[in-house]
């Protein structure tokens, strides 16, 4: 082992070494430097991985006691990880209860048929809530992992949900819920939902900022399946006494659902879908008078004036009567939701909050709808879950049961194995202080020559 080490450590040294004798500048250095680093740690991986299938086939006794036998030795197995491919040999052994099995996999925990580790698929999940599958291919690997294989990664994610410490009393909540609209395979429209759930709006430098917020977004629920969750993910991280609750959003019919489930909340209808509809009415009309309806309609509504209202409307609509329809139709909208426009007058408090379109933007849009594409149902379950909660793991296909003692030992044995051969190498400190006269191995003559 202290002999397969030190020649690979003996290359490394040599190739870095050839590579920064060149002359070339940082920028040109730097790419290939890194690729022999990771070749370097890919071929001390390989190293490992043979030396604990050796320490499995010596111990006779511990694979006795487990049931297996040598059924053939020296199958080979590539394995793409984030070094690059490894590839490594190994021993196949038969059960005595049935079936065969790769022990050294076993123990180094890579399933069956698995040609991507644990490892690179949690970083291809990473990059895929960021870019495409191809791109997170290339970024991570050079292309070598196919689009389908990212995807079946991302299917396999899990979103980490932030476990609160303790519970905390804030004197008022902003929950904003709105949704991406999305392409699903084969043309079909859909939508993703999101709940932003935050204590109000802060100042950072020159920029607004949610304070404390966090994300909910599952695609497929139901509305009241939806809202029973941001309710208990609420109930989990505050105490609701003596806290005003708002609830932001178009009005749509599932944002209304919420107002069942979170209790004492109140809607505000959104500034943007507000103010659409307010220049949906008034466009066709001069500068002038547009600003004059504008700021009379804006009355109106914060006052409740529904009389007054409805002769703007009648007013406009005598004015535009090609745009009659238009008209009416976002006139009925504001009137439908007009205490929920009228609250940011009377309560000052429903002013700090209302982020919904640049949540959606940020959160969901960003990666499935900005561009053309189109979605499976399957990959939206586990993806939008992760877009929400921006932190994600990886759980295998199955569940790894724990090792049987014997082959923990072996194990433990190729460590070992592997540390004497590492032991056999000059500390860092050593480097360039080594010793002139003794015996001097092979790795040291190296560092003598190149350092």
């Amino acid at each position: 082992m202290e002999k397969i080490i030190t020649e690979i450590a003996e290359n490394f040294i040599k190739n870095i070494s050839q590579t920064l004798c060149e002359g070339k500048t940082i920028s040109q250095i730097e790419p290939e430097l890194l690729k022999q680093t990771k070749e370097c740690a890919a071929r001390l991986a390989e190293a490992y991985i043979e030396q604990v299938d050796a320490q499995i086939l010596a111990n006779k006794t511990g694979r006795r006691e487990t049931g297996h036998s040598v059924e053939r030795r020296g199958d080979e197995r590539r394995l793409q990880t984030q070094l690059g491919e490894v590839s490594y040999n190994r021993t196949y052994y038969k059960k005595a209860a049935g079936g065969y099995e790769y022990l050294a996999d076993t123990v180094l925990g890579v399933e069956s048929r698995e040609r991507v580790s644990e490892g690179l698929s949690l970083s291809l999940s990473n990059a895929a809530k960021d870019m495409s599958y191809s791109k997170a291919s290339n970024h991570l690997c050079n292309g070598e992992i196919s689009r389908q294989t990212v995807m079946s990664r991302v299917r396999l994610s899990e979103a980490i949900v932030e476990k609160p410490t303790e519970k905390r009393n804030v004197p008022e909540l902003h929950i904003d819920a709105d949704e991406a609209h999305i392409t699903l395979c084969g043309g079909k429209k859909s939508e993703v939902p999101l709940i932003s759930i935050y204590e109000g709006i802060e100042r950072q430098g020159k920029r607004n900022k949610c304070k404390n917020v966090f994300h909910i977004s599952e695609f497929g629920k139901k509305p009241d399946e939806l809202w029973e969750q941001a309710l208990t993910e609420i109930e989990k991280r505050y105490d609701l006494t003596n806290t005003k609750i708002y609830m932001h959003g178009d009005g749509g019919s599932w944002i209304q659902k919420g107002l069942e489930w979170i209790p004492h909340a109140v809607f505000v209808l959104d500034k943007y879908h507000k103010n659409k509809a307010i220049k949906s009415m008034t466009a066709g009309l001069e500068q002038i008078d547009r600003k004059l309806y504008d700021r009379e309609i804006r009355w109106a509504l914060e006052n409740e004036d529904l009389r007054f209202f409805n002769e703007l409307t009648d007013s406009l609509c005598n004015e535009l009567p090609e745009r009659e329809d238009k008209i009416r139709d976002s006139s009925r909208y504001l009137i439908r939701f007009v205490s929920g426009i009228s609250i940011c007058k009377t309560d000052l408090c429903a002013n700090n909050g209302g982020c919904t379109e640049p949540h959606v933007s940020h959160i969901l849009s960003a990666r499935l709808s900005s561009r053309p594409m189109a979605w499976s149902r399957k990959t939206l379950k586990k993806l939008a879950p992760v877009l929400a909660a921006g932190n994600i793991t990886f759980k295998s296909k199955e569940q790894k049961p724990s090792l049987p003692k014997p082959l923990q030992k072996a194990a433990a044995s190729a460590s070992k194995a592997f540390c004497r051969g590492v032991a056999g190498l000059p500390s860092p400190e050593a480097i360039g202080t080594l010793p002139v006269s003794g015996k001097i191995n092979g790795t040291q003559k190296t560092l003598r020559l190149y350092c």
